[in-house]
């Protein structure tokens, strides 16, 4: 079953943090997902969630029969890949299959009474996260959503191009041994790259897991599909697959072990272009990125997640976050290819008799049609302070971009900044 179609800097307050349930403390993520480490219990540590239907765009709850493939799919990739959390999901209506014990384990089956209960609209999440804690006992409730999906076709012009065409043959085990390039002949020919009409799959979805005891979000992922010349069902199990990547690794992420008496480093808010401070994701996107990379990185130096905490701590701003597209125009480019084979006889001059062969080769012409590349774009000017003498010990402006996420970029930015940080004040073990 297809989804259907359709079509300044700003101070970052801490106040804006904390309305979106997202303290500065206790980040911590993996690829693409953040989680709130200050909750009671942890979502990687999470043994029983509840898996709704797929929420489509902007449908205030997911229905168990409408996209009934995409919510098999992905329930089908969660039971194989993530192991040591049983995901219940709700038993497909058009399945006649007669339950036994093994599905009850990880569906709600139809003749059980919590499955309308539990699909049905519920005015808030903590409301929803009562049915689900009270019904089920499980500690957290998935929600997936297609944020936006589109299927776009790319013209790419016919174009005319200059290419280098080359003729020739080789000699193999002839009079004279091997002969290379004989009678070669080049010349310089226009070609037309041919009109060609390319469809791009588009698909944005977005992953909420709540804590079932308190109804609050305890971990998110956002994630963006782009590709050609594939269908929509191959963007859906793409992302699908990410998402249980992502699971996957938080449930093993850990921050480095440092040496004892390492100096400590803690965080500060960032400045955010103004867009991004007005994105729920952006900002735990990026403030996810900004505290789990120095965990991940620093090997010489403790981090402190405590509000204002640290002997030395990080601040600076966020000076680009930003998506887009690039055309890249059409080309063709060019190999040479072996088309026809000619044997041959000789006698050498003890009159023996020996088999020989001319192989002709010939320019072989390859269209590469126009489209668009994406990119995700961020820049930040970051800063190492001294807490006790508020001295600046490094300062440093980077740039990062990455095809496929924000995520990826952040990361690679905070990276290289983390390495420096880890020289200019890290301890290595005695």
């Amino acid at each position: 079953m297809r989804l259907t179609k359709s079509t300044g800097i700003k101070a970052l307050a801490l106040g804006c943090l904390l309305s979106l349930g997202m303290p500065l403390a206790g980040a911590e993520a993996a690829g693409n997902i953040w989680m709130d480490e200050s909750a009671e219990v942890q979502a990687k540590d999470f043994k029983k969630v509840v898996l709704f239907p797929l929420r489509y765009l902007q449908a205030p709850d997911g229905k168990v029969d409408e996209f009934q493939g995409y919510n098999a799919a992905l329930a089908k990739r969660i039971h194989k890949r993530i192991k040591r959390t049983n995901f219940m999901n709700f038993e497909d209506p058009g399945d006649a299959k007669a339950a036994d014990k093994k599905r009850e384990k990880r569906e709600i089956l139809r003749m059980d009474p919590a499955y309308n209960e539990l699909l049905r609209h519920f005015d808030s999440e903590k409301d929803r996260a009562k049915a689900v804690y009270d019904t089920t006992g499980a500690e957290g409730y998935l929600l997936p959503h297609i944020r936006y999906e589109q299927e776009r076709v790319d013209h790419s012009p016919a174009t005319w191009t200059t290419v280098k065409m080359e003729t020739y043959y080789n000699i193999e085990n002839g009079p004279s041994g091997d002969k290379s390039k004989c009678n070669y002949q080049s010349w310089y020919a226009s070609h037309m790259i041919p009109a060609h009409d390319s469809t791009l799959q588009m698909l944005d979805m977005d992953f909420r897991l709540y804590d079932a005891a308190t109804g609050k979000e305890a971990m998110t992922l956002i994630d963006y599909y782009r590709n050609y010349e594939v269908d929509q069902w191959h963007a859906f199990e793409q992302i699908a697959k990410n998402f249980t990547g992502d699971w996957n690794r938080l449930k093993k992420d850990h921050d480095q072990n440092v040496p004892a008496g390492a100096p400590t480093m803690g965080f500060r808010n960032l400045e955010l272009p103004y867009a991004a401070s007005q994105d729920e994701f952006a900002i735990k996107t990026i403030y996810y990125a900004y505290k789990d990379e120095a965990g991940d990185d620093l090997k010489r130096v403790k981090v402190d997640y405590a509000p204002n905490g640290g002997r030395y701590y990080v601040t600076g701003a966020i000076t680009d976050y930003a998506r887009g597209e690039t055309w890249n125009p059409p080309y063709a480019d060019t190999s040479v290819t072996d088309y026809n084979t000619e044997k041959f006889k000789w006698r050498d001059d003890k009159g023996n008799e020996h088999e020989g062969q001319r192989v002709y080769y010939k320019t072989l012409i390859s269209d590469h049609y126009g489209y668009y590349s994406f990119w995700y774009r961020t820049a930040a000017d970051l800063s190492l302070i001294d807490s006790r003498t508020g001295n600046v010990v490094l300062s440093r402006h980077l740039e990062a971009e990455d095809p496929d996420r924000y995520a990826n970029a952040l990361r690679k930015m905070f990276k290289s900044f983390y390495k420096d940080v880890d020289k200019a004040i890290g301890v290595a073990n005695s």
